[in-house]
């Protein structure tokens, strides 16, 4: 009998913040009233000193707490809404936050608001190392009581704040002429002054699915390129890539991803993407369950090709989802969640030669409780796994030469 938490040799692994490593049903979880690890859907960055920075949801409260040590200890949560609010906290829907160079905080998330499937875009920032921040605003400009949902967040390297999401605007407007418009829509808003104000909203796109998160990548020093899934014909939902600018263009737009997936309903798996340092085209990876191809799948990307190549399948097994990708010292890491029929297993494939070929999967945690999706988060210096699940609370793990096999002691 393996136990619940394993790192296999292979991968070299070692864990960081063993001290205070506890999920939310132990005792010493249970004295925080909020705490990171009893919230929901964390989101973490590293800010230019090295300080761990995470967003999470509790209570209807976005929450941000830092750690001076990589994990091993946080500060006591900082409230971003001052007035308690539905924030959305599922894998596919969760809080984000960036530090840039100066300190300034920036954090997004999506509220729910009723009925189902409506929202808005809210925004807001900190000035003052995260010991306060602003009242929220809210980000989409057309005042409609419909959905604004599955935002995501990106700084660029010219200091762009980049806001994407969902968007049904003009499915309201189709539905008031009588017309017929299927899925929802991509929209984008940008700041150049820091998150002191936003632009007015930009369509990327008609016809996105309605639910799944959107991958965000550089494409130069302040442009952007952005993976989403998108309707196709009548109701094939596979991926679509553009490059996106500050000042509202959209300068290509083409289909990323030919699974056939002819689905009439929302698959709740986004896909995740990362630049290569190595050839310049975009990693990604995507869960599908086509008529062409089911399961997990990689491919490369070239902007210059204007298709998709190297495909490969990640992991076919029933339960495979949610995979996410980094790039870190021209090295490619892969995670995802598997599944071996009644266990949760959080999987890791690399690649060294830019995606062309991939090390056998390695398995990193299992558990048989509920778990969120993986997340990688990476500074000059390191790439960490940030994981949340009900067995073992919030995990900040680093990738690096060491290796541990450890066990969950509830401490």
């Amino acid at each position: 009998m393996y136990k619940k938490l394993i790192f296999v040799i292979a991968i070299q692994v070692a864990f960081v913040g063993t001290e205070t490593y506890a999920s939310c049903g132990t005792e010493k979880a249970q004295t925080m009233e909020n705490s990171v690890h009893c919230g929901s859907t964390p989101s973490a960055t590293l800010d230019s000193e090295g300080r761990l920075w995470v967003a999470f949801v509790q209570n209807e409260f976005v929450y941000v707490s830092q750690s001076n040590d990589l994990g091993k200890s946080y500060s006591d949560p900082v409230a971003v809404n001052s007035v308690a609010e539905d924030a959305e906290h599922n894998g596919e829907n969760r809080p984000k936050i960036i530090v840039d160079e100066s300190g300034t905080i920036f954090v997004s998330w999506t509220l729910k608001t009723s009925p189902r499937f409506t929202g808005e875009i809210r925004f807001s920032r900190s000035i003052d190392n995260g010991k306060s921040f602003e009242a929220p605003r809210t980000i989409n400009d057309d005042n409609l009581f419909t959905g604004h949902r599955f935002e995501t967040l990106f700084l660029s390297e010219s200091g762009h704040l980049y806001l994407t999401w969902i968007d049904k605007r003009d499915l309201e407007a189709k539905l008031e002429k009588g017309e017929e418009y299927i899925g929802a829509a991509v929209y984008y808003a940008v700041s150049d002054d820091k998150g002191a104000s936003f632009s007015k909203n930009y369509r990327v796109a008609n016809n996105s699915c309605e639910c799944c998160r959107i991958a965000i990548a550089p494409k130069g020093p302040e442009n952007i390129a952005i993976l989403w899934r998108q309707v196709f014909g009548e109701d094939v939902r596979d991926h679509a890539i553009a490059e996106l600018t500050p000042t509202g263009e959209t300068l290509v737009t083409n289909r990323a991803s030919f699974d056939e997936w002819h689905i009439n309903a929302c698959p709740h798996h986004g896909p995740t993407m990362a630049l290569s340092s190595l050839s310049g085209d975009y990693h990604m990876s995507w869960f599908t369950n086509g008529d062409v191809n089911q399961g997990i799948y990689y491919a490369r990307y070239s902007f210059d090709e204007q298709k998709s190549n190297s495909l490969f399948q990640v992991d076919g097994q029933p339960g495979a989802g949610h995979p996410y990708l980094a790039e870190f010292d021209q090295k490619l890491y892969l995670v995802w969640k598997g599944f071996n029929g009644k266990e949760t297993l959080l999987n890791l494939i690399t690649s060294s030669d830019d995606g062309i070929s991939w090390s056998s999967p390695k398995t990193l945690l299992i558990t048989d409780k509920g778990s969120d999706h993986p997340l990688l988060i990476k500074d000059t210096e390191s790439l960490y796994l940030s994981w949340l699940s009900d067995e073992f609370g919030y995990i900040f793990l680093k990738l690096n030469d060491n290796t541990r096999q450890l066990s969950n002691n509830g401490n």
